[in-house]
């Protein structure tokens, strides 16, 4: 299974978008956003949810035939969209396109990267805006008279590089557009408001005890804070844009209830051990064994195996809980043993990357 980890120029990107959301302002609005003022005190890895990265998953999840070890999107989700609409008796644009969507996707490769598109964007119309500004230039950012939506073009084109990929963004964004006025606005906001105690309980234990406790190792590793969004859409796999010391986005699973909150501190966790993972793959590969794919697949297990070590640090026992749910993210039985060694089984990696990974989390939590 492909490591879903993506690394682009987050920072020049969201300068861009502030620029271009601008231009789309009234004057007097555009006058205000030129005034100075005060940043607001941040908080480290604040947990906030977005609407408008749900909804672009979701039309993603709908897409893809979800078979990897530990499922792309939430076990089930798309199944349980389907079975929703059918019983409203809904059947929107994207419903219609659905096949051609996933078929062209699937042939053209354009299923995967682009499902990181909405960490770049602050909102839906934001998304929409920037789509427009791409889809009337044709993709051509030479044929924009402005230097930042220049750039909004030319960052979209890396996604959709040819006619047909451009054809296959504006039917898609079309499609999902219906999907949002007809459905999917409603829902999340249902979904929403009934897991607003799950919400509360995460966020307190998050920004109390979880985060305090992992707060040294991800300043060992170069991603001190960020964006942690919460998002329906997803179960064990995240979305990670590690960006630099406080531009990180990281999506992960929105836990169903306030007693599943540690699935917060699980996700995370196996996003962020994508750093140690990385250089615990790479320093023990050859470029002959990268290229035959094994890169890919350590780099996976990788994410799994180290989130329970450092899940583990952060928590003593926690590491065991952490198992069983990824385990149980595979569709397996749950042991009534140690889960963690049947997680090791179920995700094996070579000695000499797992103590490559126990190194560098000594290091970072204990300095040894």
């Amino acid at each position: 299974m492909e490591v879903l980890r993506h690394v682009r120029p987050l920072r020049r990107v969201a300068l861009a978008l502030a620029t271009l959301t601008l231009l789309a302002a009234p004057a007097d609005a555009q006058r205000r956003g030129r005034e100075v003022v005060p940043p607001p005190p941040t908080q480290q890895w604040p947990v906030k949810t977005r609407a408008h990265v749900d909804l672009w998953l979701h039309g993603f999840a709908l897409l893809q035939e979800d078979t990897t070890l530990v499922p792309l999107f939430a076990r089930g989700y798309a199944e349980r969209m389907t079975v929703l609409k059918n019983t409203r008796g809904l059947y929107t644009e994207f419903d219609k396109a659905r096949d051609e969507l996933s078929r062209t996707g699937a042939a053209r490769n354009l299923l995967l990267d682009a499902q990181f598109l909405p960490l770049y964007f602050g909102t839906w119309e934001e998304m929409q805006q920037a789509f427009e500004y791409f889809f009337k230039a044709e993709g051509n950012p030479r044929s924009a008279s402005n230097r930042d939506v220049q750039g909004i073009i030319a960052f979209l084109g890396q996604y959709f590089r040819r006619p047909e990929d451009r054809a296959w963004a504006q039917r898609f964004m079309t499609a999902l557009a219906d999907e949002y006025e007809q459905f999917h606005k409603e829902w999340w906001l249902a979904e929403f408001r009934a897991r607003a105690e799950a919400l509360a309980a995460t966020d307190s234990l998050w920004q109390d005890k979880w985060r305090p406790g992992i707060q040294r190792f991800l300043n060992y590793t170069g991603q001190p804070s960020g964006d942690l969004v919460l998002s329906f859409v997803l179960g064990g796999e995240g979305r990670a844009l590690p960006a630099g010391k406080n531009a990180n986005q990281y999506a992960v699973a929105f836990p169903g209830s306030a007693d599943s909150a540690e699935v917060l501190l699980f996700t995370f966790a196996h996003e962020a051990a994508g750093v140690i993972a990385k250089v615990a793959v790479d320093d023990n590969l050859t470029p002959a064994q990268q290229r035959a794919g094994l890169g890919a697949q350590y780099g996976s297990a990788g994410l799994v195996r180290g989130g329970a070590l450092i899940v583990e640090q952060v928590s003593a026992g926690t590491g065991q809980r952490y198992a069983r749910w990824y385990l149980a993210q595979t569709g397996r039985d749950v042991p009534l043993g140690s889960a963690l060694a049947t997680l090791a089984e179920v995700f094996p990696m070579p000695e000499e990357m797992l103590s490559s990974m126990q190194r560098q989390i000594a290091l970072s939590f204990t300095g040894i």
